[in-house]
């Protein structure tokens, strides 16, 4: 409280009055008029002035002192403690909540699915799905230290939820996964104006689990666990059950268990081809799209045991259905090009744009791209960003040809009467061939370092044990194949070079190929369509990027899940954290600022405020700053070549976290705040406490040590 002064018909007032914060707004609330100043003595304006001038001295004087002492322990050499003098606490969540709600519209889709889908009533779904995401976005955690960690933060939405809540709130992710993808997809892209994508990427990958049995393998345990109980309750004995467990009886009925789960897609958790070479744990596969900005669309879950080859159909199908996108390309990496994908997307009156490999072409085809008529440059000055990405060792554009082309392949089908034939698949469309002469170096470095390892194991006499791999190994030449005839293991040994291997390479050296087929009813001129076709395959990269970042960023594996809804529900988690973090960038991009995921992730961890007791009885003020932690001396010694201990560097984060606050249309904090001020300039939810019960227990007992 303090005094106001006012003008009125040309006399002077004074009141009583102090800030009060509702509705999110600060307003001046009037506790008491105190009279005109001219009707006063100076005796009495003197103790109005000075009285409550005084107590806001004091007041001020505390605070001053406490972030004094704040300042003191930061510049000190001894790491600051804070269960010494206040709770550290965490207010990176708000300024994603702002995304969540602003940019995404989440909270309404949630309620509205929880109220009118499920029978859940003991706790809200949105709120303990945001925090979910929001925790995984700025320090990704399993579920239950994620739980553990709400008391870390300021203004948490978990608020008194019990861990089961957790655990429901992936299964009701999962189960209404594709509904939340499409409404986040459709208001991010609205709140945005990004338009309909012209280019949609899609790729696969698969994940880890820690666990140690696949889906198969438990759920044959556990019917073979739940028949053991069952014959127990029935009265048999120990000998009646192992002879039935081992009689044909047991057998054929395990065998119909499993063919009934597997029609229902139950075995998902599987053994496969690992791509980050985890041969020995179970994975799950993902296949995911995203648009040319880097945004999700949609994304599946597979078993890893399966095909990748099928997925894409699906996901055609999929984008389809939820965002009638009708002009659009897709780009793929060359392990998904088949003939049967392209003839899908062609069908759906679709474009693709694939890559196509140079080294496997009949004779016609090789010769036609080797050919010197046909080549064109693009002119660079029409499209900066396609020179960005095109410009060649020269300054120049590579050349390009484009060309008529034909994919060719017979897939096996059952028909009616349960015959396997195959039928003929063509599909016309055209193909781009580039010489690059920056690629031309770097293939033949690698031709160069091929060779020099095949000689290696030639002057070794290696035995080889898989002759005409890849590799290095395809440049190798045994005595088994230069004689014609396989004879004894000795034969195997590496001789000679395949120089006409060799040969081949070197001629093909900076070439490549992508096939493409502009979507029906977009009229494109030949340049164009080279600068789109290069545009997307070069931008495939970003796909590979969000993997990358849902697997190390947000720790999408290893997972420790054993449900499958629950594991979906956990991929969600990572989706959602992925776009929401995807929408800072992009935004940050706007304002000319181009920061990576980690570092966004990095600073929304940092943003921090110490709640500091001013006293037993009070409430308490907030310190702010980035990470109150300090370096020990031997620590910054560790860091430091010298082997000096250096005086602490600013945080060069400060600025970035203004920025981030501003974007999210907050206010940044000031060094010292209030409780009311905390919950005007960081928005606040009135009705979300500010600090939980347990934490105003733990600042009551810190109030001593002040």
């Amino acid at each position: 409280m303090y005094i106001k002064r006012t003008k009125s018909k040309g006399h002077e007032y004074l009141y009583l009055v102090e800030e009060v914060y509702a509705q999110g707004r600060k307003q001046i609330k009037t506790v008491k008029a105190l009279g005109r100043v001219d009707q006063m003595s100076p005796e009495q304006l003197q103790s109005l002035l000075d009285q409550p001038l005084d107590q806001r001295k004091l007041q001020m004087s505390k605070m001053a002192q406490a972030a004094e002492f704040v300042t003191h322990m930061q510049q000190s050499q001894e790491p600051l403690e804070q269960s010494l003098f206040g709770l550290h606490l965490g207010y990176g969540h708000l300024i994603a909540w702002q995304v969540w709600s602003r940019y995404l519209n989440l909270p309404y889709q949630l309620d509205y699915l929880q109220k009118n889908y499920t029978d859940i009533t003991a706790y809200k779904a949105s709120n303990i799905v945001f925090s979910l995401v929001a925790s995984k976005m700025m320090q990704p955690a399993s579920y239950l230290s994620t739980f553990d960690n709400r008391l870390t933060l300021i203004a948490n939405r978990m608020g008194n939820s019990e861990l089961r809540y957790v655990y429901d709130a992936l299964g009701f992710l999962s189960r209404f996964k594709d509904r939340i993808m499409e409404s986040v997809y459709r208001n991010l892209s609205k709140s945005m104006e990004l338009g309909k994508p012209l280019l949609l990427f899609f790729d696969c990958t698969n994940f880890y689990f820690e666990v140690t049995y696949d889906s198969r393998e438990e759920f044959i345990m556990d019917f073979r666990n739940d028949r053991t109980l069952q014959l127990m309750n029935e009265g048999k004995g120990q000998e009646e059950i192992t002879s039935f467990l081992n009689s044909p009886d047991f057998s054929a009925e395990l065998q119909a268990a499993i063919h009934r789960a597997e029609e229902q897609g139950l075995f998902v958790r599987m053994r496969g081809p690992s791509k980050e070479g985890r041969y020995a744990q179970p994975l799950m596969g993902m296949s995911l799209v995203i648009d040319e900005h880097g945004f999700p669309l949609d994304f599946e879950v597979f078993p890893s045991n399966e095909s990748e080859y099928g997925y894409l159909p699906k996901a055609v199908q999929s984008i389809k259905d939820k965002y009638h996108i009708t002009q659009a390309y897709y780009v793929a990496d060359r392990g998904l090009n088949s003939s049967a994908n392209l003839d899908f997307i062609r069908q759906n009156k679709m474009g693709f744009i694939v890559a196509q490999k140079v080294s496997q072409q009949t004779k016609a085809q090789r010769s036609e791209m080797l050919s010197d008529e046909g080549w064109k440059t693009l002119d660079l000055s029409k499209d900066l960003w396609a020179a960005s990405l095109v410009q060649d060792v020269d300054g120049c554009s590579y050349r390009y040809k484009i060309c008529d082309y034909q994919k060719q392949s017979f897939v096996h089908y059952t028909d009616a009467d349960g015959q396997t034939k195959r039928r003929k698949i063509v599909v016309d469309c055209k193909i781009i061939y580039t010489f690059s002469k920056k690629r031309k170096r770097r293939d033949e470095l690698v031709i160069e370092t091929l060779t020099a390892k095949a000689q290696e194991a030639i002057d070794a006499g290696r035995l080889m044990s898989n002759p005409n791999g890849s590799g290095w190994r395809s440049l190798v030449l045994t005595e088994a194949e230069q004689a014609g005839a396989k004879k004894d293991k000795d034969m195997y040994r590496a001789c000679s070079l395949n120089k006409a291997k060799i040969d081949k390479l070197k001629e093909i050296a900076g070439y490549a190929a992508l096939v493409f087929l502009p979507p029906a009813g977009l009229e494109n001129t030949e340049e164009s369509m080279a600068i789109t076709a290069q545009k997307g395959y070069k931008h495939l990269v970003s796909i590979e990027a969000n993997f990358r970042a849902m697997k190390s960023d947000l720790q999408l594996r290893p997972v420790f899940l054993k449900r499958t809804d629950r594991t979906i529900g956990h991929c969600m988690v990572c989706m959602l954290s992925l776009t929401m973090l995807k929408t800072i960038q992009y935004n940050l991009r706007q304002i000319g600022e181009d920061v990576s995921l980690g570092k966004i992730q990095q600073i929304l961890q940092q943003a921090h405020v110490l709640a500091i007791p001013l006293d037993s009885s009070s409430k308490p003020i907030f310190i702010h700053g980035l990470n109150f932690r300090t370096d020990t001396a031997k620590e910054h010694q560790a860091h430091n070549k010298t082997g000096q201990a250096n005086p602490i560097p600013a945080n060069q984060n400060a600025a970035l976290l203004d920025q981030l606050i501003k974007l999210a249309h907050l206010s940044p904090l000031h060094f010292v705040e209030s409780a009311g001020s905390i919950r005007h300039k960081l928005k606040i939810d009135p009705r979300i406490p500010l600090l939980s019960e347990a934490q105003i227990v733990n600042l009551a007992k810190l109030a001593s040590h002040l």
